[in-house]
């Protein structure tokens, strides 16, 4: 399976991100005042994605509930936790970025081309974890063994 390219803003990636990483990493709710907050913005800034997600089915949320993926976000964020962990390590590993920059700037290049993730995925020796300690949820990919 490819990964395609991404086709979500920055500010969606973080979000599916962070929903990707509480709800299934740390199987707790994911809520909105707690995302708004993660992401250094007001809660109607975080409304507002969060219903740019729901109108592409990437998300569910009931009123005054906590933010779910569907099936296809879960899909999603799966491939946007792979590229920003593997670009993440990549740019600790070889450019001695502190896990903190390396967290930053993976985040503003996550949409470089596949076939730049995955050349960094194989030097790097097809990690299990990130700098962070936290599983890579790899994406089979023509050239990749898994």
């Amino acid at each position: 399976m490819d990964v395609p390219k991404l086709k979500y803003s920055r500010q969606m990636r973080v979000y599916l991100r962070r929903i990707y990483v509480k709800t299934v990493e740390e199987n707790v709710e994911a809520k909105s005042g707690e995302l708004a907050s993660m992401a250094g913005v007001k809660m109607p800034t975080a409304v507002e994605v969060i219903k740019k997600l729901e109108e592409k089915r990437l998300v569910c949320k009931k009123p005054w509930g906590p933010v779910s993926l569907t099936e296809k976000g879960l899909e999603e964020a799966r491939k946007i936790v792979y590229r920003h962990r593997i670009i993440e390590t990549f740019l600790s590993k070889y450019l001695d970025l502190d896990e903190e920059e390396a967290c930053c700037e993976a985040s503003l290049i996550e949409d470089v081309d596949d076939k730049v993730v995955y050349a960094m995925c194989t030097k790097l020796g097809h990690p299990c974890e990130c700098i962070h300690g936290r599983a890579i949820p790899h994406i089979p990919h023509g050239g990749e063994g898994d």
